[in-house]
């Protein structure tokens, strides 16, 4: 059979919210997502990327929540390029611009097991003073052409960033068909303890 070839790896769960210290800079705040994965990964069902809804701080203003549901499935020959998910949070200035307000990524926990991610959001920066000066003043901070270089440590190098805050995203997978391949996630010695 064909699909004796590849494995399956199903995840879901839900972006929970955002935790920003101090509060969010700015309302409105909503988070879009990207799934990335190396060249031998195939999407089989499911969104490969997705948008939230808009939401705004609640009674404790430093957490912003979006409770958005993420599903999907991809099947592949080999690990390499794991699956990541990539997240960009974006909110409105004082004069109601979006903006962006940091990005963040996690890689998908292997299957079987179901955890909650804190993932640090990194802030582009400005190199140069004077772009700082021109972003302070027009409410807009620097934004990542492709936020999918965060994936890729050799071109995200060099990248200036200033961590503030954190998505939190509860994801549980399922992984099927590893083990006809030879594949081993050490969870076999987990069930025997």
């Amino acid at each position: 059979m064909i699909s004796d070839n590849y494995f399956h790896l199903n995840v879901s769960g839900q972006i929970k919210y955002a935790y920003f210290p101090l509060g969010p800079d700015g309302n409105s705040i909503f988070c879009r997502y990207d799934v990335i994965s190396g060249p031998d990964w195939e999407i089989v069902s499911g969104l490969k990327s997705g948008i939230t809804q808009i939401a705004q701080p609640g009674s404790r203003m430093e957490i912003v929540t979006f409770n958005m549901p993420i599903e999907f499935t991809f099947k592949s020959t080999n690990p390499h390029g794991w699956p990541q998910i990539i997240f960009s949070v974006y909110g409105s200035n004082w004069w109601r611009c979006e903006t962006s307000r940091g990005y963040a990524r996690c890689h998908v926990p292997l299957g079987g097991s179901s955890r909650e991610i804190r993932a640090p959001l990194l802030i582009a920066r400005c190199k140069n003073f004077w772009a700082a000066i021109v972003n302070w003043f027009s409410g807009r901070n620097p934004e990542l052409k492709d936020p999918k270089v965060l994936g890729d440590g050799t071109k995200a190098k060099g990248l200036s960033t200033q961590s503030y805050g954190e998505i939190i995203v509860e994801l549980q997978s399922v992984c099927r068909g590893g083990t006809k391949m030879g594949l081993d996630w050490g969870q076999q010695q987990q069930q025997l303890s």
